[in-house]
């Protein structure tokens, strides 16, 4: 254990686990709920465009039976009044319009309503009298006045992805995170104990479980006793070699291995 590792913060696994399950969450329910409004946007606006077409439909075909009457009296168009206060009152009461054009038989504009909407497609009536054509209704729609409210639900959809986010990071710092965080004092632990050279764990051993790691604490103070007693026999049998080297020529010999048979850890600080 470094010095480093030992200043980090106790709660830094709770953190970091909260933290990635609240990004996780985050990115595969923000990619989840866009798609799913995406597509159900989609789906409204292409059953909205097809319910205004009808809507425009009949109110064109109407208000050119209405002008149709107007011309069997001999009223042109241009001249029958208040067109166009009627106009924009049917536009304002007929949701999904977003402008009505009366066009003359030369297919000039000649009363018109238009509303703040975008248009997207216009369909048309004509008016007649007696197979005579007298010019032709253009009503343009929008879908836009019933799939208008998608803000406020993508709104909505983001702040469930950010709350169920919040949530899912609180519980995984509170539970995997502390679990984690638990395990990582206790392997911490067995490492210091392992340093200072306790290395048959006893308790330290038995807190860590039986997981991967514990069972690698256990092979290292199974390799560590049998280096210890193959130790124990090398330096009992330099020993007996020293004791009958009578004229001194085995020591240098002898005291090299040794030297080189150390770990370093050892033979730096016999060399200190």
């Amino acid at each position: 254990m470094t010095g480093s590792d030992e200043a980090l913060p106790r709660g830094r696994a709770r953190l970091l686990t909260g933290l990635f399950a609240f990004l996780l969450t985050l990115l595969v329910g923000g990619v989840g709920g866009a798609v799913l409004v995406s597509g159900f946007k989609a789906s409204v606006e292409e059953t909205a465009r097809r319910d205004v077409t009808v809507i425009g439909g009949s109110l064109a075909r109407a208000l050119a039976m209405q002008f149709e009457k107007a011309a069997r009296f001999g009223i042109p168009l241009k001249l029958i009044p208040g067109v166009e206060g009627y106009l924009a009152q049917t536009l304002n009461q007929t949701p999904g319009i977003a402008r009505i054009v009366v066009r003359g038989p030369d297919g000039r504009e000649v009363r018109s309503a238009i509303g703040p909407l975008a248009g997207t497609d216009t369909v048309s009536a004509p008016i007649a009298v007696d197979g005579l054509a007298l010019g032709q209704v253009d009503v343009t729609t929008s879908p836009l006045a019933f799939s208008g409210t998608f803000a406020a639900l993508t709104l909505q959809v983001a702040g469930a992805v950010l709350a169920f986010a919040a949530v899912a990071g609180i519980a995984s710092g509170l539970v995997a995170g502390g679990a984690l965080e638990r395990r990582r004092q206790r392997l911490a632990a067995a490492m210091a104990h392992n340093v200072a050279g306790e290395l048959d764990g006893g308790p330290q051993s038995a807190a860590i479980g039986r997981s991967p790691v514990a069972q690698a604490f256990e092979a290292l103070s199974r390799g560590a006793r049998r280096v210890g007693d193959k130790w124990a026999a090398f330096q009992a049998y330099a020993e007996e070699l020293l004791a009958v080297d009578f004229d001194g020529r085995l020591r240098p010999e002898v005291e090299r291995i040794r030297r080189e048979a150390l770990p370093r850890g050892s033979q730096s600080e016999r060399g200190s």
